[in-house]
């Protein structure tokens, strides 16, 4: 596996083919790195809170019910607390080709601060990327919404990997919002469920 250049990125951006690698909007050309790009923070926020349940995970309770949403203008502030979970999403649609994948960590100056993001692209993802950010400092960090946050570092994969896209086990496939997670609808969890019944 090598890792793409900035003008590799660019270049395959420019193809004009079926599986071509899309990352749009590109705001300003600063988001290009020498061996990554830069993704900004999009508009629309779930923040974990703290509900009766004691537990998250793989419970019966709705997902939805430990999180609240809400939203910022584009150029507008957003607070991180400390020790806070929020999901939050790029600005940017991607989309990988089958021969590509993606590593996602947080800008080194946002590290700095405390935050801390990092996550893996799947070859065939498209969406929106949903970003688990995590603020591991004392004090609170201020965000704003349409700034450069994360990076994104794209390596080639030495075989075409089945597409995330239509692979039957993907549980986030086209967001365009963050998406909150799917872990209790993991097909393994069924599978311990009727192995718990049939003991």
């Amino acid at each position: 596996m090598s890792v793409l250049s900035g003008k590799q990125i660019e270049s395959l951006m420019q193809e004009e083919k079926k599986d071509s690698l899309v990352i749009t909007p590109i705001l300003d050309d600063a988001q290009l790195g020498p061996a990554s790009v830069d993704l900004r923070l999009s508009t629309e926020f779930k923040v974990s809170v703290q509900t009766r349940s004691p537990i998250l995970g793989v419970v019966e309770e709705p997902v939805e019910t430990f999180f609240q949403e809400t939203y910022r203008e584009v150029g507008e502030d957003f607070i991180l607390y400390p020790n806070q979970l929020v999901l939050a999403s790029t600005f940017e649609y991607i989309r990988l080709p089958q021969n590509i994948t993606g590593f996602v960590i947080t800008r080194s100056s946002l590290t700095r601060l405390g935050l801390n993001i990092s996550s893996i692209i799947q070859p065939g993802f498209a969406g929106t990327l949903t970003l688990q950010l995590s603020n591991l400092g004392e004090n609170a960090i201020k965000l704003r919404t349409g700034m450069r946050l994360v990076q994104l570092v794209l390596y080639n994969v030495e075989e075409p990997a089945m597409s995330y896209r239509t692979n039957s086990a993907s549980k986030y496939v086209s967001d365009i919002e963050p998406v909150l997670s799917g872990i209790s609808k993991d097909k393994d969890l069924e599978m311990l469920r009727k192995l718990k019944q049939n003991n």
